[in-house]
Order: C-alpha cells, then structure tokens, then sequence
C-alpha cells in the first residue's frame, strides 16, 4: 500500500488524538442529535490491511469543515471496518473483520455511537473473515468461501473443491436467517487450469435472485502456491433469494470482456430502476479492458459492453462504483499507464450507462480509492469526501443531471494525515 512508511506519523499526528475522545475532557463530545437526514463520514488511519476506522455524524456536508483532530468514534474491528448505515442514517451497522462480529449502533449526535445490538457471526458463516453487503433496508448478506485442494491415492493433485457460505443477518435484531453451505459447480476449463473460485463478494438482489460478483485464482501444485488467475469469461454465481438455494452460474464473453466481479470495499454491481443489473469488472493488469456489463431477466444482456478503458482511451480498473439513479453513475477508476492500485493515481469518472457515455472529472490529482466504501446521493446530488495523499481535501457536491467535467462544488473541509484516508461517506 501507499506510503507505509509514515504509518506511525500519521499516528502520531492524526490517530493518537483520538483517544482523547471523552467528554469529560474534551467540550465538543457533548452528543446533539442532529435534525433531518443524518450523514455518516468514516476516516481509516493505515491504509494496511489493519487500519484503525472512525466515524462521526453530520447533518451538513456542504459548508464548514470536518476533522478528527481529537475527535471521533473508533468503530470495533480487528481490521478495517466493513461500514453500513440505515436509510435515513439513525443507525449503523458494522462488520468486525477478522473477529467475526457484527454490530448495530444507535446514532446519538456527534461522535456518540450507542450499541444496541451484537451478534457472532463466525459459527454460522464458518469464519472470522466474510464479507458482507447491505442488500436492502431489512437484511444484510453475509458470505465466505471455503476450498479445499483435493489429491488421488498417488497424493497428486486433481482438483479444488469450492463450497459456499452464505447466511442472511435480519438488521432490525440481528438474527441470521438462511444459514446455507453450497458446493459450487466447476467448469472443465477450470479444472483444467487448476482454477476455482476463492471468493464472492458484492451481491444484488433483483426479484428473486441474489447475484454475487466471483474472484479465482489458479493453483500451482509444483510449488503449492496460488497464482493469478487466467479470466477467459465474465462470470456470476445466482441463487434463489431469500432461500439462498439453488446456486448457478451465468457468464458472457461479450466483446472480449473478462475479469473478476466481486470487487473489493465498493459496491461493485447495482440494479436499476428497471431491475437491470449493471456491474463493473475489476481486471488484473493493463492487458485487459474494464468494462460495465448488464444482467437483463436473469441472464448477461449480449447486445451491451460498455467498455470504460476503450471511452476514457486508456487502460482502467475499478474496484467498483456508485449509482446516482436513472442510469447515472460515478466510478472511482485507477490509471494502470501510470501505476497500479496501490498508488495513488486515482480519478472519479461520471458515467451514463444508458448512453454509455464517460467524463472524467476535474477532481484533484493524487487521490487513492483503492478502500473507498460509500457514498450517497441526496436530492440530485451525489456527495464523495476526497483528498489528496496527504492533504486537505473536500467533501465534493457533484450534480447528477450535468454531463460537465466541472459539475461540482466544494462543500465542508476534511482534514488528513499522512497516512490516513477518508473511505465513505454513509
């Protein structure tokens, strides 16, 4: 990741103060709930794999200035936090990664975050490590995969068997419903790359479905290690919803497009106003295009590829993106020509799916997105916090009807360290 080597600095300088956070010593802790639709801004100090993650509550996001200097809610997670909030942003909800929980807090105004519920999810979803995705405003989706490198009697290598974990978490008690272990089909051209499905992420409930977006890796057995995987296709995995039963796949070449669907932090897939599916490709390397392919009634729409690396006339990837509505979205891409996804040489592109469009926005060079979480649409306008590495930057007012590559405004200040990133606004 970028710039580990001022992790302790930026600690120094950002994170330390955050312990300070108690009311009695501090006068700004004192708790007002604000009025109105309630934001949620989330700040990640380490951008490793085990960054620490505070939150604090507004109700403006467009004037004014937000930091964390001393003040700020340290959510509970053994690595990054996995963040959600409610509708209406009264309640959030947390996924500790790593120590296999899952949280919900009350919003008390400010940095005041009261628990109201807790549950262990690591029996039922077999691990301290899933992934997770606030599907609807009742239920979450919790899910792992588990593989197991299967051998013959001569103790040579035949294959890797892939089972799904999935389980459903209710959000008003978090009770977990749907418990199911599915052992996934695998294609013959897998099994004979010694390729299989190591993780799934970011799924999208449309009518009965729920449509989780894949990753694979390719097995070695001379050296025992995992490689990249070779993508020839796009693929899917489908189950019945809310049974999580019945797992299929579906797939497309169209267009040579190819690569991994789960994405990482962002939303990688969103469904339409129609039901439509729209869903990113997140690629390895500047060998391959980065497309926004669509799911129409169940299945990949053959006649639409829209290929953003071929638009924007250079090789992009994403690790996903966000739907402002009627067709309108904003995707966080990074330059492979200039770097890699670690690096920070990230933009923000305004995409029109239906006109398969793409407009690069002026937004400040330097950024890096690689863990961006979230971020929201209100009333026309689709808000993202971004700063430069190391550097102020701003909660960015863009206008979802403007095509322009200026249509925005600053809003509230934010405030950075040298190792620490703002990651959503929730």
């Amino acid at each position: 990741m970028f710039q580990k080597s001022v992790l302790w600095t930026a600690l120094l300088s950002v994170g330390v103060v955050f312990s300070a956070c108690d009311k009695d010593d501090d006068p700004n802790t004192e708790a007002i709930m604000p009025d109105g639709k309630i934001f949620h801004v989330a700040l990640a100090v380490g951008s490793g794999s085990s960054s620490q993650t505070y939150v604090q509550n507004v109700s403006e996001l467009e004037t004014g200035s937000i930091s964390f200097n001393g003040f700020g809610f340290e959510v509970p997670s053994t690595r990054t936090a996995r963040i959600y909030a409610s509708q209406d942003g009264r309640f959030l909800y947390n996924l500790d990664y790593g120590g296999g929980r899952v949280f919900k807090y009350a919003v008390k105004g400010g940095q005041q975050y009261e628990m109201v519920e807790e549950t262990n999810v690591q029996h039922a979803v077999g691990t301290t490590h899933p992934r997770w995705t606030k599907v609807n405003e009742q239920h979450a989706l919790l899910h792992h995969i588990a593989t197991e490198h299967g051998y013959d009697e001569n103790d040579a290598y035949t294959h890797t068997s892939v089972k799904a974990h999935l389980v459903s978490v209710e959000l008003e008690g978090m009770g977990m419903t749907g418990n199911e272990v599915l052992p996934l089909p695998q294609s013959e051209e897998d099994l004979a790359y010694n390729q299989y499905i190591f993780r799934i992420d970011a799924p999208v409930v449309s009518g009965s479905k729920a449509y989780y977006g894949l990753a694979k890796r390719r097995y070695n057995p001379e050296t025992g290690e995992d490689e990249t995987a070779a993508y020839s296709r796009v693929e899917t995995l489908v189950v019945d919803y809310p049974q999580m039963s019945n797992p299929s796949f579906i797939s497309t070449q169209v267009d040579g497009a190819r690569g991994a669907t789960n994405g990482y932090r962002t939303p990688v897939a969103h469904a339409d106003e129609l039901g439509d599916i729209y869903q990113a490709l997140s690629v390895p390397d500047a060998s391959y295009d980065c497309f926004i392919l669509r799911i129409k009634e169940g299945a990949y729409d053959e006649s639409y590829a829209f290929n953003l690396s071929e638009v924007l006339g250079k090789q992009v990837t994403t690790n996903g993106w966000f739907y402002a509505g009627n067709g309108i979205g904003y995707v966080p891409v990074a330059d492979l020509e200039a770097g890699a996804l670690a690096d920070p040489v990230w933009s923000l592109v305004r995409v029109d799916l239906y006109g398969q469009t793409a407009v690069e926005l002026n937004v400040p060079e330097g950024l890096w997105l690689q863990q961006y979480q979230y971020s929201v649409v209100e009333d026309g306008k689709f808000y993202m916090a971004l700063a430069p590495v190391g550097q102020q930057g701003y909660v960015y007012v863009f206008d979802v009807d403007s095509d322009s590559p200026d249509a925005f405004t600053q809003g509230a200040a934010i405030q950075t360290g040298a190792d620490a990133y703002y990651i959503g606004i929730f």
